[in-house]
């Protein structure tokens, strides 16, 4: 199964796709490791094809511990 990934704007890692509760309960996007997405602008996010180097979402992929993948729509 190939996942979806992203970046945040300009930064060189990046993340499986996967998604985040706002104070609103609205389900955003977001990276699937939750690493630094308390604060965020979720409009920084960039569909990638590149492949995931993030190493807690590589952990995640390595358990099988996937959230739900983002349609590429969401972009």
């Amino acid at each position: 199964m190939e996942a979806s990934a992203l970046r945040v704007e300009n930064s060189h890692t990046i993340h499986l796709a996967g998604t985040s509760v706002d104070r609103y309960d609205v389900e955003l996007p977001a990276p699937a490791c939750h690493t630094a997405i308390a604060g965020w602008d979720p409009r920084r996010l960039r569909a990638s094809t590149a492949p995931v180097n993030c190493r807690r979402c590589l952990r995640l992929i390595e358990r099988q511990q996937l959230p739900a993948i983002l349609q590429d729509a969401i972009f």
